[in-house]
């Protein structure tokens, strides 16, 4: 089930840079504009391939390496430190928390040396006493990220209707990711 997604690091602004070009770094991708290429890729069970342009040393150019670091230190800052994470076999599983504690963003991910078993799922939080779903989807495996309105919550509950065998959910992570 694994899909692959490719995109230039230069192509903005409806450019599709696949080949260096001088003075063409007007074109390299904004941090936001590549961080929803991953969420778009990455965060939904694809490999994301950039592609990127050497130049005629067969080096990367300066400008591109520099927005390579800005975009992995991005990501590293929103999703290199949940809130709170789980591990588990079954159709449904809970995180609790310590306290209510705003989320905005949940990462799902199967042990997918068994396979990808997901095939339906509900995520909710315990808000006020009363669960809210906050996502659904119908694929997991290797990485699912879940973006929604910030809630302030207590637990979180992961509900898998339908899947081909018991799910084997090997990390169930929350976030809370400030805008910068």
């Amino acid at each position: 089930m694994p899909a692959m997604a490719d995109a230039p690091l230069r192509g903005y602004n409806g450019r599709h840079e696949w080949f260096w070009e001088p003075g063409d770094e007007e074109h390299i991708f904004p941090v936001e504009n590549l961080m929803e290429m991953y969420y778009k890729s990455v965060g939904r069970n694809s490999t994301l391939i950039i592609g990127l342009t050497p130049d005629p040393n067969g080096l990367l150019p300066e400008p591109d390496v520099k927005r390579l670091k800005e975009w992995g230190d991005e990501t590293k800052r929103r999703f290199s430190t949940p809130i709170a994470s789980t591990s588990g076999k079954g159709k449904k599983m809970v995180l609790k928390l310590n306290k209510n504690i705003l989320v905005n963003h949940v990462i799902i991910q199967e042990d997918i040396q068994f396979g990808e078993r997901v095939r339906e799922y509900t995520i909710e939080g315990l808000v006020d006493g009363k669960w809210k779903k906050l996502a659904k989807g119908q694929s997991i495996g290797n990485k699912r990220i879940e973006k929604f309105e910030q809630q302030s919550i207590s637990k979180l509950r992961l509900i898998i209707q339908k899947s081909t065998n018991e799910p084997i959910i090997k990390n169930l992570s929350v976030f809370y990711i400030e805008k910068k």
